[in-house]
């Protein structure tokens, strides 16, 4: 694409970038915490948070970083309680949402109190539990796709649960991927073969991401081999330590460009290769 059409459609999606942000304010999104029933009596929920009123085409299923730990719960008078408010997925939910688009961020199993240690999230128990929040989603949104995404330690989720569920998908999104595992850490994404996911793939990825496990010239390496949809982020912040979510790692200033330019590749419209 020569360079001055790429700027172009940059300088383009920031400006929509700043519309979709600004109608997103001005939108009323509800929110409620949903709880699943597991099998052996636990449970498993979500947050559901869609614009008041909206049919959403696309629900985005979504696995946040860390332990995956939320601790969600709500209040009788609507309050929701949530850990991990900085993370990118959680932080940015409500620029996801508007009348075509809605957020199903999921919380660890009731018999996982410790969250989701590595080895779990690629366990066939673990794309059982999200079978059951597919299908409670499906039964609210008959007409909606569903979209699994994962960012940080929930990309091993993405790439795991994206396998294993491959009739549930129209796609999977994995945002700042453990693309360089070490020191023990991500371990089960060690020569992952994401040409065994069936549905269409998106990575999202910092160029500057400096998180040990997230190196972009790894990443590019998967995406190039697989022929997949990159989009690389450049600038932004970094106010926190490399791998925690206030730094290139959680795409920190670049929220906005980002889920526009996330959205867009969701729904087939045109979409920059190339966000700063």
């Amino acid at each position: 694409m020569p360079a001055s059409i790429a700027r172009l459609i940059r300088c383009l999606f920031i400006v929509l970038a700043t519309l979709a942000a600004c109608h997103a304010r001005g939108a009323m999104a509800s929110e409620q915490v949903v709880d699943v029933p597991l099998g052996q009596g636990a449970s498993i929920s979500y947050l559901l948070t869609q614009q008041d009123g909206s049919q959403p085409q696309w629900v985005l299923v979504m696995f946040p970083g860390s332990e995956g730990d939320l601790k969600l719960s709500q209040q009788p008078g609507g309050t929701i309680h949530i850990r991990e408010k900085n993370n990118f997925l959680i932080r940015a939910r409500n620029l996801f949402v508007d009348s075509l688009f809605a957020t199903a961020i999921v919380d660890a199993p009731s018999d996982q109190p410790g969250g989701y240690p590595d080895a779990f999230r690629a366990s066939p128990r673990s794309a059982q539990d999200l079978a059951q929040v597919a299908a409670n989603l499906r039964a609210r949104f008959p007409l909606a796709k569903l979209v699994l995404v994962g960012t940080s330690r929930g990309t091993i989720s993405s790439a795991y649960v994206g396998r294993a569920l491959p009739d549930v998908w129209n796609a999977v999104v994995h945002m700042s991927t453990l693309s360089s595992p070490a020191r023990g850490q991500a371990t089960p994404l060690i020569g992952f073969d994401y040409g065994a996911i069936r549905a269409r793939q998106l990575f999202v990825q910092h160029a500057d991401d400096g998180c040990y496990l997230c190196s972009y010239e790894a990443l590019k390496r998967i995406a190039d081999s697989g022929q997949f949809a990159l989009v690389t982020v450049h600038g932004g912040d970094a106010r926190s330590k490399p791998c925690e979510a206030m730094s290139h790692h959680g795409f920190y200033g670049r929220e906005e460009a980002v889920v526009a330019a996330v959205k867009a590749w969701i729904s087939g419209r045109p979409w920059p290769d190339d966000v700063g």
